[in-house]
């Protein structure tokens, strides 16, 4: 039988690890833009689909009362509503109160 040896792996060179590192900065970079544009898309997706959700809520409340066509539950209609107002309502920036001392 002859003696198992252990292949060492080779060692890199100072340029050879350079190229490497270089090589997969440019690797993580491509990826972050992939990522970047995705996020973008997802946004835009996210933004349609809130449009089109506001699109059935106004659409529930504005069939509910229609005559002769079939009724929403009221509690239905009234969460419609609310979410309606509560999408449309621009909220109020919480202005910086300053803090004073505490006396004790």
């Amino acid at each position: 039988m002859k003696p198992v040896q252990d292949k060492q792996p080779q060692k890199l060179s100072y340029e050879e690890l350079n190229q490497a590192c270089a090589e997969m900065s440019q690797q993580i970079q491509q990826q972050n833009k992939y990522i970047q544009q995705l996020h973008k898309q997802m946004q835009e997706m996210n933004f349609m689909l809130q449009n089109k959700r506001m699109d059935y809520l106004f659409r529930v409340v504005e069939l509910s009362r229609t005559e002769g066509y079939y009724k929403f539950n009221s509690d239905f209609v009234t969460i419609c509503i609310k979410e309606i107002q509560e999408s449309l309502t621009i909220p109020e920036q919480e202005e910086k109160k300053e803090e004073t001392p505490k006396e004790n």
